[in-house]
């Protein structure tokens, strides 16, 4: 028993020893604690636990007492929610014996109900149907009315939608329905686009009477919806180009006769004594309508394609803007016509003839652009420019043959004669105008173009100066003296005279390059002739020449220049000898004084001096050349070809 005591006693120590004293449920009893157990007796510890379990009592009695207030409400709030669930059970049994007898109406109210529903539905889609296939009252009489306006041209697109939303109705199985509604709707339209084009009509007449009228932006709307009746379309078109063809003939004619408003501008018909600005000032003011007129069709019919021929007569499709444009100036096709060959066959001059065939080839182009080549206007400028050329080509014809029927004889100092530069002078003012005409980057281009001008004119200027050079020939029985027939060179130096004067005006043109050239070629060829037969003489007259030309033939070959008799070394430095004694003359080279141009007289000249230097040299060379087979030194007292140079005043 002991044991059991003793073991007893150390699990309660061990369990209070494992009590936490810490725990805030510990603190909180033992602070509690506090408050009534003050004295720490042993007779107070022994009445600690009915202490305690008093103060508990009388705890619960309090909380009773306050519970009770509490019970007494709890049981009220029951009765009355005992109270409310009677009534509630009676509202129930009424509204089940209610339902079972409204039963068959609450049927019959849905089945309203969805009546209603399926009607409402129908009326939407009646609604939308005639919205997208029926004319309200107002669009009918906005389409019948009198007025053209906003509200008819709103109606008439409206129609358009509705023939439109027919069309997808054919698709389906209502096809009946929407046939009906087609012809209704193309009946509408119908009566609509006819009332449109009397109106449009009856707008356009008033279109004639001003220069440049104000488009209203009505008449572009009239205009574009009539492009769906091309009939239609075509008829309001012709009338605009009826009404614009007689104003634009009579404000031609004010303008050649009467000027602008109060005089200004002036009439252009003032300068009819000036033939050029007369044909320029009448094309610019055609260039000037033209322009206007397309703009005023433009704006009220639209730009539909590049410039056509017109369309036939009596055709029925739609004309374009070219078409009506050609149609509006057909009316001063004629009098213009007139004036340009009243100006032309009034026997221009050669320059005149060349400005005006420029001046129509430019316009010509331009209305070629605008109407196209099949247009009335341009078939008449087509026609003035060919007139012009004509006329040009035929007075370049009769100056060429009255140069060749006439050929002047050349003047006692071979100068050119007069008529060569009066030729040139015609000539070259016609180039000029023709630079004028042409774009700058294009003028080298121009050439092939202004071939034929250049051929016409100088072709018979060259033959003209061949047959006035015969007159130098010794054997012509129209030679101009004794003196100048005896010189064999007087024929070419008057033609280099009468060539050089060509090319001296041709190279100033970069059109006329390749008729330069071929001027500069024929005039070498005759200076080469003249240097020639100079340069040939003064060899001669030194004994130069023949020792020249057979060291030449020698030159490359086996044969021995010594073993050749006619080529002894002697031989040889007599005539170098004679020749520097020659060229050392103040007066032995000639002079060339009746070729006119200094640089070419110069040229020609040195080229002299150059052939004598030339021949010296390759004489001189051969001699001093021992597989020629003459002695070394057989030239060392000879004047070396340097010095001869020198004295002639060239370099080789």
């Amino acid at each position: 028993m002991t044991s059991a005591l003793a073991s007893g006693l150390s699990r309660k120590v061990n369990k209070t020893l494992e009590i936490r004293t810490e725990t805030p449920e510990l603190l909180g009893a033992l602070s509690t604690l506090s408050t009534f157990y003050t004295d720490s007796t042993p007779a107070e510890r022994r009445r600690l636990r009915t202490t305690i379990e008093r103060r508990g009592l009388r705890a619960n009695e309090e909380f009773l007492a306050a519970a009770e207030s509490v019970i007494q409400a709890l049981e009220g709030v029951q009765g009355e929610l005992d109270a409310l669930a009677e009534g509630c059970g009676r509202i129930s049994a009424a509204l089940a014996a209610a339902r079972g007898a409204s039963v068959e109406l609450l049927g019959s109210a849905e089945r309203v109900a969805r009546d209603l529903a399926l009607s409402e539905t129908r009326s939407a889609l009646v609604e939308q149907f005639l919205q997208q296939y029926q004319l309200a009252p107002g669009e009918v009489a906005a389409l019948q009315g009198e007025e053209v306006g906003e509200t008819f041209f709103a109606a008439l697109e409206r129609v358009r939608a509705i023939h439109a939303n027919c069309r997808a109705l054919l698709r389906t199985h209502h096809q009946r329905a929407g046939l009906e509604l087609m012809d209704a709707m193309s009946a509408y339209q119908e009566t609509a686009y006819e009332r449109l084009c009397r109106w449009l009509q009856g707008e356009c007449r008033g279109l004639g009477g001003a220069d440049a009228p104000e488009v209203d932006p009505g008449l572009q709307r009239a205009a574009a919806a009539l492009r769906e009746r091309p009939v239609l379309f075509r008829y309001c078109a012709e009338e605009v180009a009826a009404a614009r063809h007689a104003a634009l003939f009579q404000r031609f004619i004010a303008a050649l006769t009467r000027g602008g408003p109060g005089g200004m501008p002036r009439p252009i018909e003032m300068h009819a004594h000036d033939p050029r600005r007369y044909l320029g000032d009448t094309l610019a003011w055609v260039h000037q309508a033209l322009a206007s007129e397309r703009e005023l069709l433009v704006s009220l019919f639209g730009d539909d394609q590049p410039a056509v021929p017109r369309a036939r007569a009596g055709s029925t499709e739609m004309p374009d803007t070219a078409a009506l444009l050609d149609r509006v100036f057909e009316s001063i096709c004629r009098p213009l016509k007139v004036r340009i060959e009243q100006v032309l066959l009034a026997s221009p001059a050669l320059l005149l003839c060349f400005r005006v065939s420029q001046l129509l080839t430019f316009y010509h182009g331009t209305v070629c652009q605008l109407l196209g080549p099949r247009s009335q206007l341009a078939e008449t400028l087509a026609a003035a420019d060919k007139l012009a050329r004509r006329m040009f080509a035929e007075q370049l014809k009769a100056r060429g043959d009255k140069l060749l029927r006439y050929p002047p004889a050349p003047p006692p100092d071979l100068s050119p004669p007069p008529q060569v530069a009066e030729a040139m002078a015609q000539l070259l003012e016609v180039v000029g105008a023709f630079e004028e005409a042409l774009d700058p980057a294009a003028v080298r281009a121009g050439e092939a173009e202004l071939a034929p001008v250049l051929a016409a004119a100088l072709e018979p200027l060259l033959d003209m100066c061949e047959r006035s050079a015969e007159a130098l020939s010794v054997d012509h029985p129209s030679r101009v003296d004794e003196a100048s027939t005896l010189d064999p060179a007087a024929r070419r130096i008057y033609l280099a005279n009468c060539l050089a004067a060509m090319h001296g005006g041709l190279a100033r043109h970069a059109c006329c390059a390749g008729r330069a050239r071929a001027m500069r070629k024929a005039l070498d060829g005759h200076l080469a002739g003249l240097v020639g037969g100079a340069a040939g003489a003064l060899l001669a007259c030194c004994g130069l020449a023949e020792v020249a030309e057979r060291v030449r033939l020698y030159a490359g070959g086996s044969r021995s220049m010594a073993a050749d008799p006619s080529l002894g070394a002697e031989r040889l430095a007599g005539a170098l000898r004679g020749c520097v004694a020659l060229v050392s003359r103040p007066d032995a080279l000639p002079e060339f004084s009746q070729l006119q141009v200094p640089r070419i007289r110069g040229e020609a000249v040195a080229a002299v001096a150059r052939a004598l230097a030339g021949a010296y040299a390759a004489v001189h060379d051969a001699l001093s050349d021992p597989a020629n087979g003459y002695a070394p030194g057989a030239a060392a007292a000879l004047e070396p070809p340097a010095a001869v140079q020198t004295i002639l005043g060239v370099a080789l």
